[in-house]
């Protein structure tokens, strides 16, 4: 959608805002970038700079692990 076109319906008519996410008792977390779609509605979020400085700085941030196989794989 950063490139002026929507995934979902192919619209053209895409708006964009930057914002600071507040994450309550004075504290700000990282800035997004948001676009959405004037035609279907539909919203994509992106985080400006560096994921893997957020985790690092920030202790409620944590790495996804992924279990290899999970419960309904052979």
């Amino acid at each position: 959608m950063r490139d002026g076109k929507c995934p979902k319906c192919g619209g053209s008519k895409i708006a964009t805002t930057r914002f600071v996410v507040y994450l309550g008792a004075g504290l700000s977390g990282p800035t997004m970038d948001l676009f959405v779609c004037a035609d279907c509605k539909l919203c994509e979020q992106y985080m400006v700079g560096s994921v893997e400085e957020r985790v690092s700085v920030l202790d409620s941030w944590k790495w996804v692990q992924r279990e290899e196989g999970g419960p309904f794989r052979r």
